[in-house]
Formats: structure tokens, C-alpha cells, sequence
């Protein structure tokens, strides 16, 4: 049986907030992910458009798919493998700018609100 994804309703946890901090951190792999794969799409090899007019593999795919590969086996990683380490960690550099906006904002609407 096929497995592509962070397989989070296997957990066997009770406690609320471990639980709460384990789906952060997924959704954070998971934009981080998004970002990369779509860097790699528009700047490095484009996904395959298949007869019916989709991609072949998904963003977020395609982006774990290149980070398993650079963390993984980085030697194996081409001719360019510094170059590599460096647009993957500018983007989640990028994403952590994006995700700590984000937080200032809800913690910014959820305090000063007058719901």
C-alpha cells in the first residue's frame, strides 16, 4: 500500500497541546514543502503535464521529494549542491518570515477584537 503523507491520524497521543504543537509543525513541513516544490517547478524542472492536462506529482510533493533528496543524499544531488542547500533554506527562511506575519496578525486580531 502506497503511503504520501505525514500519516498525523496515526499518532496515538491524548494530551491537547502535544497534539496541537505535532499539527503546527505539520502544516509548517507542509507550506515549507508547497514552497520549495514550486521554486523547483518555476526555476529548475518544471513538472510533467500529463495527456489530461494535470500535473504529474503535486507541489508539495514534488518539494518533499527535493528536500528528502538534498538532506538525505547530498552528494547525490546533482552538480549543484551548495546552490541547492542555499535555495532551500532562503526558502523556508522566506516561509518563517511569512508564518511569524501570519502570527502577529491573528495573535493581533484574537487580542484587540472586540467579539
Amino acid at each position: 500500500m502506497k503511503s504520501s503523507g505525514f500519516n498525523i491520524e496515526d499518532i496515538h497521543m491524548r494530551d491537547m497541546d502535544r497534539i496541537a504543537k505535532l499539527v503546527a509543525m505539520v502544516c509548517m513541513a507542509l507550506v515549507w514543502a508547497y514552497l520549495v516544490g514550486e521554486h523547483k517547478d518555476i526555476n529548475i524542472k518544471p513538472i510533467r503535464i500529463l495527456k489530461h492536462g494535470r500535473k504529474a506529482k503535486s507541489l508539495v510533493k514534488y518539494g518533499l521529494e527535493e528536500i528528502s533528496t538534498i538532506l538525505l543524499r547530498p552528494a547525490s544531488s546533482g552538480l549543484y549542491p551548495k546552490i541547492r542547500y542555499f535555495q532551500i533554506f532562503v526558502l523556508l527562511k522566506k516561509f518563517l518570515c511569512i508564518f511569524a506575519i501570519y502570527l502577529v496578525t491573528v495573535q493581533t486580531f484574537l487580542f484587540n477584537s472586540d467579539i
